[in-house]
Order: structure tokens, then sequence, then C-alpha cells
């Protein structure tokens, strides 16, 4: 009969291996199967938490935060999750981090933030009893707020003014008072805040120095009571740099993102790089330099107080002879904010910011003192008055040569937290 048959042992064999090899091969597409249905998961998880963190973002930009506090969040009570919100000053800006959780898949972003406004004014000129005086070949371009005495033509040695019509925008009344910085008390006090902060490392400078610190770490301070001198050294991020002296940058440094803090700063000619910088007595930023957005320069005029009359006209005369200044010389583009705060309140006939001729701020110049504008302001302007000095002579409230496009400044640029504008991103950090 056929099943007495006796079978060879290759064929056992063969039969064998073919349903091992059918075993395996169903064991791994089950293996497959299950992993891809996992990283599926996984990566669904994952896509939320891009998404929740992106949910942050867009809560700061409507809701305000606390400082150096944590906000937990929950977008979505279906799935185990949540978003943790801090915010924290980096000088002018603010930086704000946005940490998700689903399930056990995490994802961080961060980012730098500050006022953005949709509608913006050319010129906010703010109310001194004087009208503003158009000379040679000005041009205001977008909407402005003028003292009451409005604007009119001009005569400077000859000059007078060339343009068709005095503002090519709408115009307004201003008010006695420039619209308010919202993190402006902290600003004046940024050297006290550095110190009293937890969260700070110090470093030594050296040439051929790289320093690349995220914002999400301590951040490192290099603190001298000398002269710094910046070349040769690569800094990015979370990065102080202050001297009680002052500090000096060349070309061939590389700085990106970092607070320079001393009361004079000096930028030489053709630097490229971005920073904030915060004087107490002046800022000077050289011939053919392109300073990136966001850039920041900021001087915080300091007055001693006053105790008798005498004292106030030795006062008087030392401010009149001290040149507290921002100077931004020919060539040079500067992209961001271009500040100027003062504590005093007596009249000066200097330039506290100088724009020279030929270069070009894209962004805002806030000046609580006088503004000479030669050169041009793609963007806004808000300042106590301007000044022009020309052929040996001083002019109040004249703008001789100079330019403020408001709609040359692109539609999604950020700076001063002012009273009308909302928290938006300026920039993505790491």
């Amino acid at each position: 009969m056929f099943f007495l048959k006796k079978l060879k042992a290759g064929a056992l064999q063969y039969t064998i291996f073919v349903s091992v090899l059918i075993l395996l091969l169903v064991s791994a597409f089950i293996a497959l199967t299950y992993l891809q249905q996992k990283l599926r998961v996984k990566a669904s998880f994952f896509q939320e938490t891009v998404h929740e963190s992106t949910m942050g973002f867009d809560y700061v930009t409507k809701h305000e935060i606390p400082y150096q506090e944590e906000l937990e969040l929950n977008f979505n009570d279906e799935i185990e999750s949540k978003v943790i919100l801090t915010k924290k000053h980096w000088g002018i800006f603010d930086v704000v981090t946005s940490k998700s959780t689903v399930k056990n898949e995490f994802f961080q972003k961060v980012c730098l933030t500050g006022g953005f406004i949709s509608k913006k004014e050319a010129l906010y000129l703010k109310e001194n009893n004087k009208p503003l005086v158009l000379v040679g070949n000005t041009e205001i371009r977008g909407n402005t707020a003028l003292p009451k005495q409005g604007v009119k033509r001009g005569n400077i040695a000859g000059n007078s003014y060339y343009g068709s019509q005095l503002i090519y925008g709408s115009t307004r009344l201003s008010n006695s008072q420039l619209p308010v910085i919202a993190n402006k008390e902290f600003i004046k006090q940024l050297n006290n805040k550095i110190l009293s902060s937890d969260n700070i490392n110090y470093f030594e400078l050296e040439e051929n120095l790289r320093k690349a610190q995220s914002f999400d770490e301590l951040t490192l301070l290099n603190q001298s009571n000398e002269n710094i001198n910046l070349q040769f050294v690569h800094l990015t991020g979370n990065v102080i740099i202050w001297s009680t002296t002052k500090i000096t940058v060349s070309k061939s440094a590389n700085l990106k993102d970092v607070i320079l803090i001393a009361p004079k700063i000096e930028i030489k000619d053709n630097f490229i790089g971005n920073f904030q910088a915060f004087a107490t007595e002046e800022i000077s930023i050289g011939k053919q330099c392109s300073l990136e957005y966001p850039t920041a320069l900021t001087v915080i005029e300091k007055v001693a107080p006053i105790v008798n009359s005498e004292q106030e006209s030795t006062i008087l005369n030392t401010e009149l002879q001290t040149q507290n200044q921002i100077k931004i010389d020919s060539d040079t583009t500067v992209k961001g904010i271009v500040t100027y705060l003062s504590e005093s309140r007596q009249s000066n006939y200097k330039p506290q910011i100088l724009l020279e001729e030929n270069a070009v701020i894209v962004g805002e110049v806030y000046c609580e003192r006088n503004f000479e504008l030669k050169g041009t302001v793609n963007g806004m302007v808000y300042t106590d008055s301007f000044i022009a000095t020309q052929f040996g002579s001083v002019y109040i409230n004249h703008i001789f040569n100079g330019r403020i496009i408001a709609n040359e400044l692109p539609e999604q640029y950020c700076g001063l937290q002012l009273p009308k504008t909302k928290m938006n991103i300026a920039k993505w950090l790491y």
C-alpha cells in the first residue's frame, strides 16, 4: 500500500525547511505590521506634540503670560498631553519656550518675541509746541501723529523743501508723551537683573573662541572691569558680554543674538552680524556695517540727582558737553530697533540719535530726546524732537534731506512692545 512506502530523508528535510521558512515569513510579516502600527501611533503622537507646541505660541500671541514662571495648558482632553509655556526677558525682546508632551513623546520650540502692529505709522512726534519743519529732499510716507502746530516747509542756507506735498499720508494729533515701552523699567535695570539671576555661568574670552549656547541652557556671562576687544571670536545665542568701561567689536568678530553691555560700545567698519547693545553713554556704528535683524541698539542716559541750583547748573553744563549718543555712520544698514531712553528733561541742542547720510534703519527709532535724520528709516519713528545741525547752526524740529518710509518695513516685523502692539514671533531660536 502507498502509505507503507518509505519516504526519502531529503524530502522530509525539504518539507521541514519550507515549513520553517513559511513560519519565519509569517512571523516577520506580523512583526513588521506591528512595528508599522507602533511607528504610526508614535508618529501620530509626535505630530500632535508639534501641533500642541505651536498652539502654545498661538496662546502667547493672544494672552499675557507671567515672566519666569511655568504656565501649564491642556489643549486636548482626549489624550494624555500637556504644554508648558515659559517666558523670560532677553534685552528688549522676550524669549518664549513651548514644551509639549503627548504620552511619551516630547517636543520643544523656542522663539524670540516682540511687539507686532498691523497698522504701522511712519512718525509719532511728541507734542512739543513746535511745528515739524521739512527742508531739502525730505520725504515722509505713511500716517503720522504730529503736534497741533502741524508741519510746514522750511529753508536752510538757501535750501527749501522740494517735495510736492508735505506728508504722503494722513495726520492726527500727538500727545505730550511718547507711547510707553511695556518693558522699559526692565531695560533700565538690566544690569541689576542680570546680577540677581541664578541662571548664569561665567566664562573667559580668548582669541579664536567659539561659543554657541542654547536658550534652553544657562546664560553664559563674561564680565570685566577693563575694556573688552572682540575680535576673531564666534559667539552665538544665550551669551552676554559685559564691560564696566568699553566694548569694541571688530569686523573679524562673528556675533549672533548675543547681548553687549557697557558704558561705551564701538562697532568698527564693515562688521556683519546681529546683537543687542545696551550702553549708558554712547554707541557708535562704523561705516559699511550690516547689522542684521533682530538687532537692538539702546542708550539709557543716566542723570545724577540734583540737590541744589548750583549743582543743577553744573549738571546742565556737563550734559551739554557730554556726547551721549547713538551714531550710525554712512553706508551702514541696521535692521531692528534703535532706542534712546533718558531720565533728563533738560533742553539741549545736540542729537542723541544721529543717522548719517546713506545710512538706513529698517525697523524702529524710539528717541526720548533729539533725533537727527540725514539718512533713511524704512519703518517707524517715535521721537521727542528732531534736530538739524547744518552750516554751523542748529535747527530745532527740522528734518533736512531725511526720509521715513513706513511701507518699506516688512509686514511680519516685530519690535518694541508698545500699547497698540501684540506679542508675536520675531525669530525662531535654538
